[in-house]
């Protein structure tokens, strides 16, 4: 059984970093959960995962997949290369396939493994790119209502934006016929499937490529959707301010301070109470997919800033998400609600294999069924689960079972609206 999202909202009421007057606990006191992001196939880190939650009195973590993984885990051809000749088939639009194989799998492994504080999320579900290309239609009751929504987001934004809340009568037409681009559309219902079906607890909503206020209102408009259509009030929806990377890019990262910095952390304050987004991405300075020796100072004081300011303003805990943990060089324990990792994973498992095939290399060469098959995965998970111990000591989670223990009190959708993100079912509009 995976942790659901109001279980999951529970823990990270418990590991807020601010006391009840608004102020930071001591750094000591602090905790962060290790997002851990798994990778086609998913079985090997599935197990791996799980049996680092496992150990000793259990800890915390919230296992990811993203679009890509997802799609891959359904044979997507475009991720998992058929042999030539071959045709591949799916029921169903692959990514949502993908997620159900994936939530399926995790649970078993979880149930088998006895580790009862796995949660699943989902991870870089990526809107469509921006611009769409400008369809031929009529400016019927759907423009007129994409329209109305952009205009909407428009006069919230202005008081904290200024001029980036002005558009042009071209730049709204392009963001009208974004919202109803058959991309955008797709994207939705595929989100919106997968949270029906799968009832993840954690759901990123990766929008980093889109204008701001465009962003203001795509990420309204799928929250919205999944609140209300599909009627699930759990599920923790990380939204994302600002570029925070992709695999192998590193950002132009300039930090601020003084008034820009407080002007920066009042957008984001002005982002999450229009979206309703229960919590938050935004650069600080990480880099996806660092290699070993790459090492990123986080902006520890933008985190404080940003993190301080939604709790002044919202009188409740927003979890940022670290994204590009793999090359930071500390975790801001506690500022930081999750800190993403992916990358770590696998070059700890492929350095497994690497370093087991160049031992055997004699053995297996020649045939010998025992250095072979089975024995390399093995090698692979238990290096996967020993990087995962490792990251559960640095974010201060390993062991936490022992509390949650005490503090998951009430089970199966009986726990009380925690006081982290938006409380389920308060935000109606």
């Amino acid at each position: 059984m995976l942790l659901t999202g109001a279980e999951l909202r529970q823990i990270f009421a418990l590991t807020s970093p601010f006391a009840a007057n608004g102020q930071l606990k001591p750094e000591e006191e602090r905790v962060t959960l290790l997002a851990a992001n798994a990778n086609f196939p998913l079985e090997l880190q599935f197990r791996a995962f799980a049996m680092a939650a496992a150990m000793g009195d259990g800890s915390p973590i919230i296992v990811q997949i993203s679009q890509n993984s997802a799609e891959a885990a359904a044979g997507d051809p475009g991720k998992v290369l058929p042999l030539k000749g071959v045709q591949h088939y799916s029921p169903d639009t692959t990514v949502v396939l993908g997620a159900q194989i994936a939530a399926a799998e995790l649970a078993r492994y979880a149930r088998e493994y006895n580790a009862p504080y796995i949660a699943l999320s989902l991870d870089h579900f990526k809107v469509p790119a921006f611009p769409q290309e400008i369809l031929p239609q009529p400016e019927g009751l759907n423009y007129a209502l994409a329209e109305a929504k952009v205009q909407h987001a428009l006069d919230y934004m202005l008081p904290v934006f200024g001029d980036e809340a002005l558009l042009d009568a071209p730049t709204m037409e392009l963001y009208c016929h974004y919202l109803l681009s058959p991309a955008y559309v797709r994207f939705k219902r595929d989100f919106a499937r997968i949270v029906e079906l799968v009832r993840p607890a954690w759901g990123m909503i990766d929008t980093e490529h889109l204008p701001p206020a465009l962003d203001f209102v795509v990420t309204r408009d799928i929250r919205d959707t999944v609140r209300h259509i599909v009627g699930n009030k759990e599920i923790i929806i990380e939204a994302e301010f600002g570029a925070t990377g992709t695999s192998g890019q590193a950002l132009d990262y300039k930090a601020l301070r003084g008034r820009e910095l407080e002007q920066f952390a009042a957008q984001v304050v002005s982002f999450i109470q229009y979206t309703g987004a229960d919590a938050i991405a935004y650069p600080i300075g990480m880099e996806h997919a660092a290699k070993k020796d790459k090492r990123h100072e986080p902006d520890i004081e933008r985190i404080e800033v940003v993190q301080s300011a939604l709790y002044k303003a919202l009188g409740r805990y927003i979890p940022f998400a670290q994204h590009g943990g793999s090359g930071a060089a500390k975790i801001a324990r506690g500022l930081v609600g999750k800190n993403n990792v992916n990358t770590h994973f696998l070059v700890d498992g492929s350095l497994a294999v690497g370093e087991y095939a160049v031992a055997h290399i004699a053995a297996i060469r020649a045939g010998d069924k025992k250095y072979c098959g089975p024995a390399i995965f093995t090698q692979y998970m238990q290096a996967v689960a020993a990087a995962a111990l490792g990251k559960l000591g640095e974010t201060g989670s390993l062991n936490l079972g022992r509390q949650l223990k005490e503090h998951l009190t009430v089970k199966a959708g009986k726990l009380p609206a925690a006081s982290v993100g938006t409380p389920m079912g308060a935000y109606d509009e």
